[in-house]
């Protein structure tokens, strides 16, 4: 029999018993079994208490009669023995005290008050249960699929508009300059330039907890571009902090324009990644506007002799949805802005549209930049739906490996409202490649001076 009453003598007890017995019988009961807590009834799951037993099986909780161990609530429910001989305050199942730090709740914290009150901050979260909630009930309707990405849980979203977007909205004039207009032929109802181009188009990146996203897509596209239109030639991987550190009336890690980004490939260039890597923080410029690969102390590239800086030409605007599906496909990659909103962090999978959930009229939307890969179209119950598809600055493992589909026609996010494209300066000195036996040479023009050391020091050093 489990009634035995020295037992309950000992532990029959309330919350406000708890922690009394636990200082006469600290334990560990639950927490030490390797199942730790059971269902329903099962009178083996006990442990030795004193000179009889207590259970950690849900049988166990029956009211002020129960024969539970000591530590069952903490162990088994998640709530904590509630502090003695002091002020405490409960907060989502959690007690504290007015002397103890504040309690974190995602984003915000809560303190206990001398009266016993609770007071938390009420910071608008990046994501949070609510909208994650509100976002799996609109699934259907929306047609695209959210999750809960552990980076953004802890981080408000004034901080994930900063620090994970970075484009700021086009200055009026360069909204209005003159656009380019592609003649359009036939257009394929879905086409991908990374499918198009094999292993020429670069995969999704992490720009980290910097707003660097006007530079990451701007370095990112031109070197999609200066692999597809050298045939694979100059494959590079431009660097984005070369652009972060020495691009003049941006603002680093909190924002920058496109504009100015292009400016600086057209008039400076850049060099590749591992000879200025990305650290997703300003510091301070080593480049200087006369800087050839050479006097920056980089590794030259061994397929054309190259030896000045990565440069691209004037940037253009695209004037419509034909425009730039043509300029993808003939040309590749482009780079885009979008009006980023609060669910948008939390994308799984699917074709984007914006929804109402957890955006409140207050809330503000901030911008974005990304690269334009393709397009497609899904049939979705009598409907045909157009996306594009896109690659995002967050890493492969946010989105459909770092990639999302957005809704394409209707400038969903303002997306189709500035989109820009740019030819690089592709080394033409170069002639095929000839095979020497089993062995590949590359044949190269005059003027090739092989660099004097084929290290990866970082940067140049300048006295």
């Amino acid at each position: 029999m489990r009634h035995l009453l020295l037992f309950l003598a000992l532990v029959g007890f309330a919350v406000g018993q708890g922690s009394r017995f636990r200082q006469e019988f600290p334990g560990p009961y639950c927490a030490a079994r390797a199942d730790r807590c059971c269902r329903d009834r099962q009178d083996g799951c006990a442990q030795p208490i004193s000179t009889t037993l207590c259970y950690c099986d849900e049988f166990c909780e029956r009211g002020e009669h129960g024969d539970c161990c000591p530590d069952y609530e903490e162990v088994c429910m998640g709530i904590a023995p509630e502090p003695e001989n002091a002020t405490s305050c409960v907060y989502k199942n959690r007690y504290f005290t007015p002397y103890d730090q504040a309690l974190v709740d995602n984003c915000n914290t809560c303190k206990c008050n001398m009266d016993g009150s609770v007071t938390c901050t009420e910071d608008v979260c990046l994501a949070d249960d609510d909208l994650l909630r509100q976002l799996h009930h609109l699934e259907r309707s929306i047609g695209w699929k959210a999750t809960n990405y552990s980076e953004w849980w802890g981080h408000k979203y004034d901080e994930g508009k900063v620090l994970r977007l970075g484009t700021f909205q086009p200055r009026f004039r360069v909204k209005a300059m003159k656009r380019l207009s592609n003649k359009g032929g036939h257009l394929p109802t879905r086409f991908d330039a990374s499918e198009h181009w094999t292993g020429l188009v670069a995969e999704a990146r992490d720009q980290g907890w910097c707003g660097s996203s006007w530079a990451f897509s701007t370095a990112t596209m031109a070197s999609d571009r200066f692999a597809i239109l050298s045939k694979g030639r100059e494959m590079v991987q431009l660097a984005p902090q070369q652009m972060l550190a020495c691009v003049r009336r941006q603002q680093g890690c909190s924002g920058g324009h496109l504009d100015t980004a292009w400016q600086y490939l057209r008039r400076t260039g850049v060099v590749n990644e591992e000879c200025y890597p990305y650290i997703a923080a300003q510091n301070v410029c080593k480049i200087s506007n006369d800087d050839t690969l050479i006097t920056a102390n980089c590794e030259l590239p061994v397929k054309v002799n190259r030896t000045l800086m990565y440069k691209m030409g004037p940037a253009f605007s695209l004037n419509n949805e034909t425009d730039i599906m043509a300029e993808i496909k003939d040309r590749g990659t482009v780079q885009a802005i979008m009006r980023v909103y609060r669910d948008f962090f939390s994308y799984r999978s699917g074709i984007y549209r914006h929804s109402a959930a957890a955006t409140p009229a207050e809330e503000r939307s901030a911008y974005h930049s990304v690269r334009l890969i393709g397009w497609g179209e899904e049939r979705v119950g009598y409907d045909v739906v157009k996306y594009w598809i896109a690659i995002n600055s967050w890493g492969q493992w946010w989105g459909e490996n770092g990639r999302f589909r957005i809704l394409r026609g209707s400038n969903e996010c303002d997306i189709e409202s500035y989109v820009l494209a740019s030819n690089p300066y592709v080394h033409e000195h170069v002639q095929a490649i000839r095979k020497v036996g089993e062995l590949q040479e590359l044949i190269v023009g005059t003027g090739y001076v092989p660099h004097p050391s084929r290290r990866y020091p970082p940067y140049a050093h300048r006295g």
